[in-house]
Protein backbone atom coordinates (compact mmCIF):
# COMPACT_ATOMS: atom_id res chain seq x y z
CA UNK A 1 0.00 0.00 0.00
CA UNK A 2 2.85 2.40 0.71
CA UNK A 3 4.14 1.93 -2.86
CA UNK A 4 0.71 2.83 -4.29
CA UNK A 5 0.58 5.88 -2.03
CA UNK A 6 4.02 6.98 -3.24
CA UNK A 7 2.96 6.46 -6.86
CA UNK A 8 -0.18 8.54 -6.27
CA UNK A 9 1.96 11.31 -4.78
CA UNK A 10 4.06 11.33 -7.94
CA UNK A 11 1.32 11.04 -10.59
CA UNK A 12 -2.05 12.12 -9.20
CA UNK A 13 -3.11 15.11 -11.34
CA UNK A 14 -4.30 16.86 -8.20
CA UNK A 15 -0.68 17.13 -7.02
CA UNK A 16 1.65 19.77 -8.43
CA UNK A 17 4.91 17.96 -9.11
CA UNK A 18 6.38 20.56 -11.43
CA UNK A 19 9.28 21.03 -9.00
CA UNK A 20 10.40 17.41 -9.56
CA UNK A 21 12.61 16.60 -12.55
CA UNK A 22 10.46 14.62 -14.99
CA UNK A 23 13.10 11.96 -15.72
CA UNK A 24 13.52 11.16 -12.03
CA UNK A 25 9.77 11.17 -11.41
CA UNK A 26 9.21 8.65 -14.22
CA UNK A 27 12.18 6.53 -13.09
CA UNK A 28 10.61 6.30 -9.62
CA UNK A 29 7.26 5.52 -11.26
CA UNK A 30 8.85 2.69 -13.23
CA UNK A 31 10.32 1.13 -10.10
CA UNK A 32 7.18 1.49 -8.01
CA UNK A 33 4.81 0.19 -10.70
CA UNK A 34 7.02 -2.83 -11.41
CA UNK A 35 7.08 -3.72 -7.71
CA UNK A 36 3.32 -3.28 -7.30
CA UNK A 37 2.60 -5.49 -10.31
CA UNK A 38 5.13 -8.10 -9.14
CA UNK A 39 3.56 -8.32 -5.68
CA UNK A 40 0.00 -8.40 -7.04
CA UNK A 41 0.13 -9.62 -10.67
CA UNK A 42 -2.88 -9.11 -12.97
CA UNK A 43 -3.34 -12.87 -13.42
CA UNK A 44 -3.90 -13.61 -9.73
CA UNK A 45 -7.22 -12.75 -8.14
CA UNK A 46 -6.54 -13.17 -4.44
CA UNK A 47 -5.38 -9.64 -3.59
CA UNK A 48 -7.66 -6.62 -4.17
CA UNK A 49 -6.43 -4.51 -7.04
CA UNK A 50 -8.59 -1.42 -6.46
CA UNK A 51 -6.20 -0.29 -3.72
CA UNK A 52 -3.08 -0.08 -5.91
CA UNK A 53 -3.84 -0.61 -9.61
CA UNK A 54 -5.50 2.79 -10.22
CA UNK A 55 -2.25 4.50 -9.17
CA UNK A 56 -0.27 2.25 -11.52
CA UNK A 57 -2.75 2.95 -14.32
CA UNK A 58 -2.39 6.70 -13.75
CA UNK A 59 1.38 6.34 -14.01
CA UNK A 60 1.11 4.48 -17.34
CA UNK A 61 -1.40 7.03 -18.62
CA UNK A 62 0.90 9.93 -17.70
CA UNK A 63 3.78 8.06 -19.33
CA UNK A 64 1.77 7.88 -22.56
CA UNK A 65 0.95 4.16 -22.48
CA UNK A 66 -2.83 4.52 -22.70
CA UNK A 67 -3.38 0.88 -23.67
CA UNK A 68 -1.63 -0.41 -20.54
CA UNK A 69 -3.51 2.13 -18.38
CA UNK A 70 -6.84 0.98 -19.86
CA UNK A 71 -5.90 -2.68 -19.36
CA UNK A 72 -5.09 -2.08 -15.68
CA UNK A 73 -8.36 -0.24 -15.04
CA UNK A 74 -10.27 -3.11 -16.69
CA UNK A 75 -8.40 -5.66 -14.55
CA UNK A 76 -9.23 -3.59 -11.48
CA UNK A 77 -12.93 -3.57 -12.35
CA UNK A 78 -12.98 -7.34 -12.88
CA UNK A 79 -11.16 -7.89 -9.58
CA UNK A 80 -14.02 -6.25 -7.68
CA UNK A 81 -16.08 -9.38 -8.34
CA UNK A 82 -13.22 -11.70 -7.36
CA UNK A 83 -12.87 -14.12 -4.46
CA UNK A 84 -12.63 -11.31 -1.88
CA UNK A 85 -15.37 -8.94 -3.04
CA UNK A 86 -15.46 -5.42 -1.66
CA UNK A 87 -18.40 -4.20 0.47
CA UNK A 88 -21.27 -2.97 -1.73
CA UNK A 89 -21.08 0.72 -0.77
CA UNK A 90 -17.33 0.85 -1.37
CA UNK A 91 -17.68 -1.22 -4.54
CA UNK A 92 -20.24 1.17 -6.06
CA UNK A 93 -18.05 4.19 -5.31
CA UNK A 94 -14.95 2.51 -6.73
CA UNK A 95 -16.80 1.32 -9.85
CA UNK A 96 -18.12 4.82 -10.62
CA UNK A 97 -14.62 6.33 -10.28
CA UNK A 98 -13.02 3.58 -12.38
CA UNK A 99 -15.66 3.72 -15.13
CA UNK A 100 -15.23 7.49 -15.39
CA UNK A 101 -11.47 7.01 -15.56
CA UNK A 102 -11.89 4.35 -18.23
CA UNK A 103 -14.10 6.66 -20.31
CA UNK A 104 -11.54 9.45 -20.00
CA UNK A 105 -8.63 7.14 -20.91
CA UNK A 106 -10.48 5.65 -23.90
CA UNK A 107 -11.99 9.01 -24.88
CA UNK A 108 -15.32 7.24 -25.42
CA UNK A 109 -18.29 6.01 -23.43
CA UNK A 110 -17.41 3.20 -21.02
CA UNK A 111 -19.67 0.86 -19.06
CA UNK A 112 -19.27 -1.78 -16.41
CA UNK A 113 -22.46 -3.53 -15.44
CA UNK A 114 -25.12 -0.86 -15.07
CA UNK A 115 -22.61 1.97 -14.52
CA UNK A 116 -21.72 4.04 -17.59
CA UNK A 117 -19.73 7.23 -18.08
CA UNK A 118 -18.79 9.50 -20.94
CA UNK A 119 -15.40 11.18 -21.22
CA UNK A 120 -14.94 14.55 -19.64
CA UNK A 121 -12.69 16.43 -22.08
CA UNK A 122 -9.98 18.51 -20.49
CA UNK A 123 -10.45 16.95 -17.05
CA UNK A 124 -7.34 15.38 -15.66
CA UNK A 125 -8.71 12.29 -13.97
CA UNK A 126 -7.44 11.07 -10.65
CA UNK A 127 -7.96 7.34 -10.31
CA UNK A 128 -7.71 7.32 -6.56
CA UNK A 129 -10.63 5.33 -5.26
CA UNK A 130 -10.57 6.03 -1.57
CA UNK A 131 -11.09 3.34 0.99
CA UNK A 132 -13.69 4.22 3.66
CA UNK A 133 -11.05 5.16 6.22
CA UNK A 134 -9.47 7.59 3.74
CA UNK A 135 -12.77 9.38 3.04
CA UNK A 136 -13.22 10.54 6.62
Amino acid sequence: MWMAAALRQLFDPANDNSHLPQAERFAMGDELSEHILAVNPPQRDEAPKFMSYPAVAQYYYERGDKDRAIELIEVTLKSLDGPAPAPDDLKQHVISVLVQTLANYKDEKACYGSVCATPQPGVRQSTKAQAPEERR
